[in-house]
């Protein structure tokens, strides 16, 4: 009884400040910086104890100097101790790059105000400058922001450069004070906004907004605290892929540290497009104090991330929706407000986790799929475990965060697993492998684009089926039958084109196809070379072949066929069946993936046969919008006539030579005196195509350089090849094409070593080939070299 009278004793001594409010943080963001964030002070006789939650990304370190310090009015009191850190040394946030600890100092007096916490007298020392009692802080009502207690969200914001409300910016044009009561008069786009502010108790206001009046309690935490009540609803806005209203961000950086200033007035924010598989951007001007408008046009409800440069947030957005995001440099906000921000004010709070499964380097391609999927599958149980943790500790966590979570890690464990297959043994995958795939395919919420990994996933997974049913594993290649795909094909247009094919000549095109794969299936079993011949003596006698054979030969089949080519991965994807394309719109999303990715690869437009397929199957405005657009620019490319140019060389004066150096010499034999940069590459190379978009930088900045272009393409059909000249403008005096018969570019890759798409390789004036690392991406160093030598 004693010892507890003496407890009770001492607690009433301390003097405690529940969640206080700072002048400036900087230190917000937890990711590529330390996030810190005092959560609890408490100033005893003995000493004052510093509550502090700290967040790292969890494969990085942090350190807090030993003469880290507060202070208070002049004076510093240094810091004794630290639980959960050791000082002075670097240290790892292991419980996924979060801790909270607790500061012991030297004892503050208990009447102080306000003080600093500061971390040495280091150059990049940690600050949390003005913490004080929030209290205090409601009684000064520039700046603050307040949240409507009834609902939870962030309501209303007073700054003296302006005030937030409704997800706009208000000039102020009255501000009276009456003794801590304010009448303020609010002016944005020509309307007026009448508030009044009553005086502050117990860090709580009234606050009269026009007719509505509202009860408010003082920010003072980084992010928005646990909302107050549940939130039951379940989904997500979905436009179903048509085109829509955009979402409007209006956002304020207050407050940009000096060094980021120099990264320019422009603020992006990104997502995927699932069709193009590719990251889109927003962009746009902020103004002298950081604030800015946005319309940022999603293909649906989708995973987005602000420009992480400066503002590390990855978050959900919803097609419609307008939200204000805070980012607040000084007094240390990351607050979003909207009529439907909860879920985002949610994320910034307890975010999504930030991991994957990675094979380590020294098991790659030893792993079995079973033990792939053993790694994989631990991660996603420890984030699963990890959420069902914060749903206990916050139990008004909205269901829409819970349901957004549970797909996002479903989403990027799948992706993982998927992606996996490509460091696995022998790329075989166990039944339990794709079950678990198929586990995390299933707990994918719509709309489609809400995770971003969503794209690659679909894409390895409705693969892997194709992969099953159509290819065959040789060692390190996998040979793909086109199967049931070219008959399907034929059915499909056979009215239309009047295509005199019989149900009884399809039948023996897919029991061809079933044969031909049957084949490979055993030649990739056998060693014996005898057995080989004679597995393909038996196929090539087979009457079902024969007949295959002569079907195939046909002219209108032929002509169709190879009208029809890009058709093949999409026949082939739709022919996997219900249980993995569910419903209409992933299967028109996969048959506008599949063709993007076809026109992308051949960079030539598509047949009428294609485009009708494409018309008849894809509903989606946004889809058909993606599709038309590819196939308008590459109409369009190829009605332009480049065929007489010089740049194209026609290898009249290469024909009957096979020597790879005497092919070479001919070739840049008219440039002697000139340096000579080639460009191995070929149409079908996608870093050749990303480094080939870049040209022009590069003739820009080589141009005071005597030197001459020359493309030497690899396996490129002519309209692609000169397709992807004129979408590059890769034409000019000094710039060289050649597209050689595929012995000859070989035996001239054969002579230089080219292993791999794109290499470079520099010859100088005098005809020397220089084994140097010619990357003309590498601009600057590039220069730099070419002067030197001349």
């Amino acid at each position: 009884m004693v010892l507890i009278a003496i407890c009770g004793w001492a607690q009433k001594k301390a003097v405690v400040w529940d969640t206080p409010a700072v002048d400036e943080n900087e230190q917000i963001e937890g990711y590529f910086q330390t996030l810190i964030e005092v959560t609890r002070v408490e100033m005893d006789k003995d000493e004052t104890r510093l509550f502090v939650h700290l967040a790292e990304r969890d494969d990085n370190s942090l350190r807090f100097a030993k003469d880290t310090y507060l202070l208070a009015d002049g004076k510093r009191y240094t810091v004794k101790s630290c639980e959960g850190l050791t000082l002075d040394e670097w240290t790892s946030l292991t419980n996924r790059g979060r801790a909270n600890v607790v500061f012991h100092f030297e004892p503050l007096p208990q009447n102080t105000q306000k003080f600093d916490f500061i971390e040495g007298d280091g150059e990049r020392a940690f600050k949390v400058l003005g913490i004080e009692n929030a209290e205090t802080k409601a009684k000064n009502l520039f700046p603050s922001c307040w949240r409507n207690d009834a609902t939870g969200d962030w309501e209303i914001a007073f700054y003296d450069e302006c005030a937030i409300y409704d997800c706009r910016f208000w000039n102020y044009k009255q501000r009276t004070d009456k003794g801590g009561k304010y009448v303020l008069v609010l002016e944005s786009n020509g309307e007026e906004l009448t508030v009044t502010v009553n005086k502050a108790k117990h860090s709580k206001r009234t606050i009269r907004i026009g007719d509505k009046s509202v009860s408010c309690s003082l920010i003072s935490s980084i992010t928005l605290p646990d909302y107050p009540t549940k939130d039951t609803r379940t989904g997500f806005a979905d436009t179903h892929y048509q085109p829509g209203d955009t979402v409007t961000l209006v956002g304020w950086l207050r407050g940009i540290p000096e060094e980021m200033k120099n990264m320019g007035d422009e603020y992006s924010v990104s997502y995927q497009n699932i069709i193009t598989n590719k990251q889109d951007k927003s962009y746009t001007k902020m103004d002298s104090l950081g604030r800015f408008t946005m319309k940022i046009p999603l293909i649906n409800s989708s995973e987005v991330f602000f420009d992480w440069q400066r503002t590390f947030i990855r978050t959900l957005f919803e097609a419609g929706e307008t939200y204000f995001l805070l980012y607040d440099f000084k007094s240390g906000h990351k607050l979003f407000m909207g009529k439907n921000a909860r879920l985002q004010n949610e994320m910034l709070a307890l975010p999504l986790a930030w991991s994957s499964y990675v094979t380590p380097y020294e098991e790659e391609k030893k792993l079995t799929s079973d033990e792939y999927m053993k790694g994989a599958k631990a991660v996603y149980d420890d984030n699963m475990d990890e959420l069902n943790e914060r749903i206990s500790k916050h139990p008004n966590l909205s269901e829409r965060y819970k349901e957004y979570l549970k797909g996002n890690y479903a989403v990027g464990i799948g992706r993982e697993l998927m992606q996996g297959k490509f460091s696995i043994k022998n790329r075989e995958l166990s039944k339990g492998y794709m079950a678990f795939a198929s586990e995390l395919w299933n707990a994918v919420p719509k709309p489609y684009t809400l995770n971003r990994d969503y794209g690659t996933f679909m894409r390895d997974y409705v693969d892997q089926f194709v992969d099953d049913k159509y290819s065959v594993n040789f060692g390190q290649y996998l040979i793909t039958n086109p199967g049931d795909a070219i008959p399907s094909i034929f059915k499909y247009f056979r009215k239309a084109k009047n295509i005199e094919i019989t149900d009884e000549e399809l039948d023996i095109m897919r029991r061809e196809s079933e044969l031909n794969i049957a084949l490979n299936r055993k030649l990739a079993q056998t060693e014996d070379e005898e057995e080989k011949t004679r597995l393909e003596d038996e196929y090539d006698n087979n009457e079902i072949v024969k007949k295959a054979t002569e079907i195939n030969e046909r002219d209108d089949i032929s002509e169709l066929f190879m009208k029809t080519l890009p058709l093949i991965p999409v026949f082939q994807s739709l022919s996997i069946g219900d249980s993995v394309i569910n419903d209409e719109m992933l299967r028109e999303i996969i048959i506008t993936h599949k063709l993007y990715k076809r026109i992308e690869q051949d960079r030539q437009s598509f047949s009428d046969e294609v485009m009708e397929f494409f018309d008849e199957n894809v509903k989606s405005q946004l889809a058909r919008d993606i599709i038309n657009r590819e196939q308008e620019k590459y109409l369009a490319l190829e009605r332009r006539d480049i065929s007489k140019l010089a740049s194209l060389k026609k290898n009249d004066n290469l024909e009957g030579m096979s020597d790879g150096e005497q092919l070479l010499r001919k070739i840049i034999e008219p440039y002697k005196g000139k340096f000579v940069l080639i460009d191995f590459w070929g149409t079908w190379c996608g870093p050749c195509k990303e480094a080939l978009s870049h040209a022009g930088e590069m003739r820009k900045a080589l141009k005071d350089i005597d030197i001459v272009y020359l493309y030497l393409a690899n396996r490129s059909p002519e309209d692609a090849w000169q397709n992807v000249i004129k979408e590059y403008d890769l034409l000019g005096d000094n710039i060289v094409h050649y597209n050689l018969p595929d012995a000859q570019q070989y035996a001239i890759q054969n002579f230089m070593s080219i292993y791999q798409y794109p290499t470079y390789k520099l010859i100088d004036k005098q005809g020397n080939i220089l084994d140097v690392d010619a990357n003309p991406l590498d601009l600057d160093s590039m220069v730099e070299f070419l002067k030197k030598l001349e």
